[in-house]
């Protein structure tokens, strides 16, 4: 087995977001709940959309189900709070609203 080494002209700890002053936008998803892999599909959509309005973006792991969007700290989307996932389109809307 052999180790391979990434060479990479940018330091990770150094970079900037392409957008400071845009939207922090977080995603905390059930990781027992198997909820990864729509969290990961979601961001990209999002991502793709709006990725000049948006500074920073993470998904958070968390527990109880929860599938919570927040925009600038402030909640915007709830899985336990509506009993439902939100689709793509609501969650670019309730993003967008906010630019």
């Amino acid at each position: 087995m052999s180790d391979r080494v990434l060479l990479t002209d940018r330091d990770p700890l150094q970079s900037q977001p392409v957008n400071e002053q845009g939207l922090a936008v977080t995603l905390e998803y059930c990781a027992q709940c198997g909820y990864l892999p729509r969290a990961q599909w979601m961001a990209g959509e999002i991502l793709a959309a709006l990725q000049d309005d948006i500074a920073s973006f993470a998904l958070i792991p968390g527990g109880g189900g929860c599938f919570e969007w927040a925009v600038d700290g402030e909640v915007v989307s709830s899985k336990n709070a509506t009993g439902r996932f939100p689709d793509v389109d609501e969650i670019m809307e309730l993003i967008a609203n906010r630019l």
